[in-house]
């Protein structure tokens, strides 16, 4: 082993370079490089290729290698070789990145939380309800608010809206929307814990219920809290929601309930999931794994800018830009009521820099237009061009989210709502296609 420090960021390029060093016999493929929970480097082949002694010479001088050039990360030689069950290996393909030059050498991580920002589903559907998901690297920008203000504003030109509250670390738009003696009796968190002991389908006619102010509306509105009217044993119960099953991953899980509530009898036009804000695994599941379209929230701060930069630079290194870039679009929430215009100025190009350099494709200057996935920065339907959402003290003082004000709503969100008009209608385009 190599005495040099290596660090967890060398890794890859590091094992890179021993790959394409190497002369891999064919018989050994496909190979996967598993970087295990501490960050350590085996090797994981088809446990067919056990007695073969040709490829077990080769495995174990790519282990040798490895050990070498990777240092602490590095597994000894004669502890690195995995021979895995072909069931096996199909799970490591959920979330297998190739490596560039091969076509069945894989690179995948074992993770304790991140992983399923590593898969990004089919494109969307075309025999499922809109669904369009709120989300953001940070919290507190406005989410759940503007999650009612579609459904009002939706609901009012004949859409049938389901909201599901999936923040459930910190659920709130149950009773930002709902009054209390209205809350149904379960909520997102119970449908989970139930399913793991086949009782799923027991709590779904219980768990949504529809906010006063909609009842007069051409259209209608549903909301799947996260809780019921009595949270019970919330903390037990939130710490068994993101449970895998025998048979389904958390992702799929999540997927199956959103399937069963579309085919209630409330039979949803749209659904709007408010997702939990970060880079964890939960938020990934909202924004990758639902064939919804996404809606990011971020204000102008440094902050934001790097952390989205840290997500959209993953979907670029890892090959996935193509499979997400066009269901995301920005938000500039808490857009300041002063200097408007010279604030989406710089929010407008701080968000085509990122977009640019990590989402869409190269097209020079000159070039003629064709199927590139490029937007100019004044573009007024790109994904990089802020929808606003303007910050006022009506919203801001606490206004009730179960008693809109179709003056505080026009002040904050004329503009927002054009935009997402179009966005749905540019969404079902996409699909139709």
């Amino acid at each position: 082993m190599s005495n040099n420090f290596v660090s967890f960021d060398d890794m890859r390029h590091r094992a890179d370079s021993v790959l394409h060093a190497a002369n891999l016999p064919d018989g050994i493929l496909p190979l996967y490089l598993v970087r295990d929970l501490s960050g350590i480097v085996h090797l994981s082949v088809s446990n067919e290729l056990e007695t073969d002694e040709t490829c077990r010479e080769a495995l174990q001088h790519l282990a040798g290698r490895l050990r070498e050039v990777l240092g602490a990360h590095g597994c000894l030689p004669e502890d690195a070789v995995l021979f895995t069950a072909p069931a096996m290996l199909e799970i490591l393909d959920r979330t297998a990145q190739k490596v560039s030059g091969f076509d069945r050498v894989y690179w995948v991580d074992r993770l304790v939380t991140g992983r399923d920002w590593w898969t990004v589903s089919d494109s969307l559907h075309t025999e499922s309800p809109g669904r369009c998901t709120l989300f953001s690297v940070k919290g507190g920008v406005g989410r759940s608010t503007t999650a009612a203000v579609l459904a009002w504003h939706l609901s009012r030109k004949g859409e049938r809206v389901l909201v599901v509250d999936l923040y459930l670390e910190s659920p709130g738009l149950s009773s930002a929307m709902l009054d209390a003696h209205a809350r149904p009796k379960f909520g997102v968190t119970d449908w989970f814990v139930e399913d793991l002991v086949g009782q799923g389908d027991r709590v779904l006619e219980q768990m949504t219920a529809a906010p006063a102010w909609a009842q007069d509306f051409e259209g209608d509105v549903r909301v799947a809290p996260a809780h019921g009217d009595k949270p019970g044993e919330y903390l037990a119960k939130l710490g068994r929601v993101y449970m895998d099953t025998c048979d389904r991953s958390w992702p799929e899980r999540l997927e199956h309930l959103l399937q069963r509530l579309e085919e209630s009898d409330f039979e949803p036009t749209v659904v709007l999931l408010e997702s939990r804000s970060g880079l964890h695994d939960i938020a990934a599941a909202t924004v990758t794994d639902l064939n919804a379209q996404v809606l990011l929230f971020a204000v102008d701060s440094e902050s934001n800018w790097t952390d989205y930069d840290i997500l959209f630079r993953h979907w670029q290194n890892d090959d996935l830009a193509t499979k997400i870039r066009e269901r995301l679009s920005i938000v500039s929430a808490l857009t300041p009521e002063i200097d408007t215009e010279r604030y989406l100025q710089d929010f407008r190009e701080r968000s085509w820099d990122l977009f640019r350099d990590r989402l869409y494709d190269y097209a020079a200057p000159s070039a003629v237009p064709g199927n590139e996935f490029s937007f100019a920065l004044n573009d007024e339907d790109a994904p990089h061009n802020p929808i606003a959402i303007h910050w006022t003290r009506g919203l801001a003082a606490g206004a009730s989210l179960r008693d809109l004000e179709r003056v505080t709503v026009a002040q904050a969100y004329t503009q927002f709502l054009n935009r997402f008009d179009r966005l749905i209608d540019i969404g079902k385009d996409r699909k139709a296609l």
